[in-house]
C-alpha cells in the first residue's frame, strides 16, 4: 500500500505539486499547480479549494440542486459536476431551473407575486401559472376588467344607453346598473328630475311644502300639485277661509240673523252654525237656554211652558221626551205610587180587607202582600198567584193566594241547542208548559237578565250574562205562566211574581226563551227531545267536550253508580238512568272513566282520566234521562257534599223539613238513617248532623216522631204523627251523612 501512495504522490508531483521542507514552507516559490491557496492534490482542503482528491467537504450533487449522480473533483480541485443528474419536472421537489413542482409552489401565492387574490398553480412545465390570479379590486382597469371600484374607466349610466343615474361596479369588476335609470313620466315611479309621478310623491307632504294641510297630489307634467293643499287650522284667515279656529272674521250668530248662540267654526273653515238658535218655546226644537222643548206650550207633561224641566221628571231627546222619576218619592204623570209614597192608599182603600200594600218598582201599586176574603174562593183574583180553594198553609198556594216559598217548580229548556239553551218550560199540574214573554217587566233589560239569571242558576249554570230570549216561540199556546217579574235572587223560577196560574194572553209564538253561559265544568244534554234528555257534554277549556260512556255503562266491576244521578242533580233534578244509544259525532273525548264516588256534586269533580286522556270511540257516547221530584221524595240541602245536608221531604209540591224527635239516639236513629239513605240511592250507613253542620229550615215542618223498622223502601212508610203534625222548632231539623 505504501508503493501505490508513492505512485499516487509521484503522480501528483509529476503535475507539479511542491515539495515541502521541514517547516511547512514551500520550498520553489513557483511550483506547479500551486496557487498560493493550498496545495491541491493533497486531500486536505485548503484556500480557495472546492474539494482536493477524494475529499469533497461533504457536498453531493443533490445538495448543489441537482437529483443525483455523482459528484467528483477535478485536478484543479475544483467540483465536477459533469455526473450529476438534472431535476425531473413532476417529482413534487423543486429541482434546479423549476419554479415549481406539482402543488409545491415554493411558498409563492398570487398575493406574494402582487396580485390582488386567485388562485395559483403549477403547469405542465413545473413553471407558475398566473392565470386564475387576479387583480380586480385594487382600483386599476387592468386587461378583461370593465372597471375596478370606483374607477369606472370614464363611462356613465348615459354611455350605457340610459336617462341617467349613478353608475357602478360590481364584485366582479364589472358595470352596475341598477342606479341607471329612464326617465318615464306617468310609470308611477320617481325617476331624475321628476317631483312625483302619478302616487309616488317621494315622501312629501303639503306641509313639507309650506302649507297648514291638506293633499298634495302629483300633476300629469311629473310636478307637484297644492291644489289641494290649504293653510285652514292654522288660526288666520286666509284666501276663500270664512274663519279659522277662534278667528270668525268679527262674525257672530247676531250678525248671522239668528237670535243668539254660540258661532263656531267648522273644520273645512266655513261658519258652523249648529249652536246659533232662534229661539221659540214649543216648536219641538231644544234651543238657547231651553232646558227642554216637547212641542207644546202646556206644562204638567214633564216640560213646562217656559221649557223647563218639572220636578220629578226626566226629559231628553229633541223634540224632548219627558219621562217621571221613579224613586224619587214624588208622584208625577202616570205613577201610582213612588217609593214609600203610596199616595194615601192602602189594602183596604184599593178593596182587599188586610195585608201590606206596597210600591213597585215601577212605580205601580204592588197588591201581592194583600188579603182578600176572596182567596180561597177557587176563582184567581187579579192580585192572585194561585188558588186553590182555600187558605190552608203550605199546601203550594198560601193564605194570601201567593205561591209558598217552598213550591216546587221544575224547569227545563227545549227546542234550543241542549240543556242549557231553548224555550222555557215548566211542570205544572202534571204536564210542561211553557212561560209567556208578555210583561212590561221585560221592557227593563236589568229584569230581562235576572229573569235569565233564576232559570240559568237553578239549572246549574255559573256562567255569568245569561240572556233573555224574548219570542223563542215554538209553545203550545197555552202558557202556565205570564208577566213574571224577578229579582234576580230567587231560589227558583216558582218564586219570582207573575200574573197568576194559568193566567195569560198569549200565543205560542210569545214562549220565551234563554240562553244559559256555561262555566268550567258545567254540563249539558244535547240531541235530545228536551233539555232533559240527551248526551252528555262538559265545558272544559272554553268549549263544550264528549263525555265516553266508559264506567257508565256499568261494565267494569269497580263502577260504584253514583256518576249518573251526580249528573242528573246537577241539572237541578232529581235522579235519571244511563241511555246507550246516543252516539258521539266526533272520537275525541275530553273525559273518561268517571267513577264518582257519591260526595260530589259535580262531574267534574269525580274521579276520572286526565283531560282528554281517553280510548274511546263514537259508539261511547254518554247519553242520560234525567227525572223530576216527586210527592214524598227526600233530598239532602245546604250541606257540605252530595251525601250530607239537612233533610227536606217533598208534599203538596212544597219542601219542607223532618223534625229529630224519637229519632236523635238508638236503633230509631239507625233504622232512620238507614231508611232514608237508601232512598237516596247511598248504602244505607251513615249518621245524623249536628245542627250546627247545617242551617236551619224554613217552614213548614213536615213530619215528627218518626219511627222507622228499617224494612220501609221510603221515609214516608214510616210511621210517623201525619203531615205537618208536630211540635218542633227549626232548630231540631234532623240532617244527614249517608255513607257512599
Amino acid at each position: 500500500m505504501l508503493l501505490g501512495l508513492l505512485v499516487a504522490f509521484g503522480t501528483g508531483c509529476a503535475k507539479g505539486i511542491p515539495a515541502r521542507g521541514t517547516d511547512g514552507e514551500a520550498e520553489g516559490a513557483d511550483g506547479g499547480g500551486d496557487s498560493g491557496a493550498g496545495t491541491c492534490g493533497n486531500g486536505v482542503l485548503e484556500g480557495t479549494e472546492e474539494c482536493d482528491g477524494n475529499n469533497l467537504g461533504g457536498a453531493t450533487c443533490e445538495g448543489l440542486g441537482y437529483s443525483g449522480g455523482e459528484l467528483a473533483c477535478g485536478t484543479d480541485c475544483v467540483l465536477d459536476k459533469d455526473l450529476c443528474e438534472e431535476g425531473q419536472c413532476g417529482n413534487g421537489l423543486l429541482d434546479s431551473g423549476e419554479e415549481c413542482d406539482g402543488l409545491n409552489l415554493g411558498g409563492q401565492t398570487c398575493a406574494s407575486l402582487g396580485f390582488v387574490g386567485g388562485t395559483l398553480s403549477c403547469g405542465s412545465g413545473c413553471e407558475l401559472n398566473l392565470d386564475e390570479c387576479i387583480t380586480c379590486g385594487n382600483g386599476v382597469v387592468d386587461p378583461g376588467e370593465e372597471c375596478d371600484g370606483v374607477s369606472l374607466g370614464g363611462q356613465t349610466c348615459a354611455d350605457m344607453g340610459f336617462s341617467g343615474g349613478a353608475l357602478a361596479c360590481n364584485a366582479s369588476c364589472g358595470f352596475d346598473t341598477g342606479g341607471c335609470f329612464d326617465v318615464d313620466c306617468g310609470n308611477g315611479t320617481l325617476e331624475g328630475s321628476e317631483e312625483c309621478d302619478g302616487a309616488s310623491l317621494g315622501g312629501q307632504t303639503c306641509a313639507d311644502l309650506g302649507f297648514f294641510a291638506g293633499t298634495l297630489a302629483c300633476d300629469p307634467t311629473c310636478s307637484f300639485d297644492t291644489g289641494g293643499c290649504h293653510n285652514c287650522g292654522n288660526g288666520s284667515i286666509q284666501g276663500t277661509e270664512e274663519c279659522d279656529g277662534a278667528a270668525l272674521g268679527g262674525l257672530d250668530c247676531a250678525s248671522l240673523g239668528y237670535t243668539g248662540g254660540i258661532l263656531a267654526c267648522n273644520s273645512d273653515c266655513t261658519h258652523d252654525t249648529s249652536g246659533c238658535y232662534n229661539s221659540a218655546c214649543g216648536d219641538g226644537n231644544v234651543q238657547g237656554s231651553e232646558a227642554c222643548d216637547d212641542g207644546n206650550g202646556s206644562s204638567g207633561d214633564g216640560c213646562s211652558s217656559g221649557c223647563t224641566v218639572e220636578i220629578g221628571w226626566s226629559c231628553s231627546g229633541n223634540p224632548s221626551a219627558c219621562e217621571p222619576v221613579c224613586g224619587d218619592g214624588l208622584i208625577v204623570g202616570g205613577e201610582e205610587c213612588d217609593g214609600s209614597n203610596l199616595n194615601g192608599e192602602s189594602c183596604t182603600t184599593l178593596g182587599f180587607t188586610a195585608g201590606a200594600l206596597s210600591c213597585g218598582w215601577s212605580c205601580s201599586l204592588d197588591t201581592s202582600g194583600c188579603t182578600s176574603a176572596t182567596c180561597g174562593n177557587g176563582t184567581l183574583d187579579s192580585n192572585e198567584e194561585c188558588e186553590d180553594g182555600n187558605t190552608t198553609p203550605f199546601d203550594g198556594c198560601d193564605a194570601a193566594c201567593q205561591v209558598e216559598d217552598g213550591y216546587y217548580l221544575p224547569v227545563r229548556l227545549t227546542g234550543g241547542e241542549g240543556s242549557n239553551h231553548g224555550r222555557v218550560e215548566v211542570y205544572f199540574e202534571g204536564s210542561w208548559r211553557e212561560v209567556c214573554d208578555d210583561t212590561y217587566d221585560f221592557i227593563d233589560p236589568a229584569a230581562r237578565d235576572a229573569f235569565a239569571n233564576v232559570v240559568c242558576t237553578q239549572l246549574g249554570y255559573t256562567g255569568v250574562g245569561h240572556s233573555f230570549i224574548e219570542g223563542f216561540g215554538g209553545g203550545n199556546g197555552a202558557p202556565a205562566m205570564d208577566d213574571v217579574y224577578c229579582m234576580g235572587s230567587e231560589p227558583s223560577l216558582a218564586q219570582c211574581d207573575f200574573a197568576g196560574w194559568n193566567r195569560e194572553n198569549c200565543s205560542g209564538g210569545e214562549a220565551v226563551g234563554v240562553q244559559c253561559v256555561p262555566g268550567q265544568g258545567d254540563i249539558r244534554l244535547v240531541d235530545g227531545p228536551h233539555g232533559m234528555e240527551g248526551r252528555l257534554q262538559i265545558y272544559y277549556g272554553g268549549a263544550w267536550g264528549e263525555v265516553c260512556d266508559d264506567y257508565f255503562d256499568g261494565y267494569y266491576s269497580s263502577y260504584l253508580g253514583y256518576s249518573t244521578t251526580t249528573v242528573c242533580q246537577q241539572l237541578g233534578y232529581r235522579d235519571g238512568v244511563f241511555i246507550s244509544t246516543y252516539d258521539s259525532p266526533t272520537s275525541v273525548f275530553v273525559l273518561d272513566d268517571v267513577n264518582c264516588t257519591g260526595t260530589e256534586r259535580r262531574i267534574g269533580d269525580c274521579p276520572h282520566q286526565p283531560w282528554g286522556t281517553e280510548n274511546c270511540g263514537t259508539t261511547e257516547g254518554a247519553g242520560f234521562l234525567c227525572s223530576i221530584y216527586s210527592d214524598g221524595d227526600v233530598r239532602l240541602v245546604e250541606g257540605s257534599a252530595r251525601n250530607s245536608g239537612r233533610v227536606e221531604v217533598l208534599h203538596n209540591n212544597v219542601w219542607g223539613t223532618v223534625c229529630d224527635d224519637l229519632i236523635d239516639w238508638g236503633a230509631s236513629q239507625t233504622s232512620f238513617i238507614s231508611v232514608t239513605c237508601q232512598e237516596l240511592g247511598f248504602s244505607g250507613g251513615g249518621s245524623t248532623l249536628l245542627t250546627s253542620a247545617c242551617p236551619d229550615g224554613e217552614d213548614p215542618i213536615w213530619m215528627d216522631n218518626i219511627q222507622c223498622s228499617g224494612s220501609e223502601q221510603a221515609l214516608d212508610q214510616c210511621p210517623f204523627n201525619g203531615w205537618g203534625v208536630e211540635n218542633c222548632s227549626h232548630f231540631e231539623d234532623i240532617g244527614l251523612s249517608c255513607t257512599p
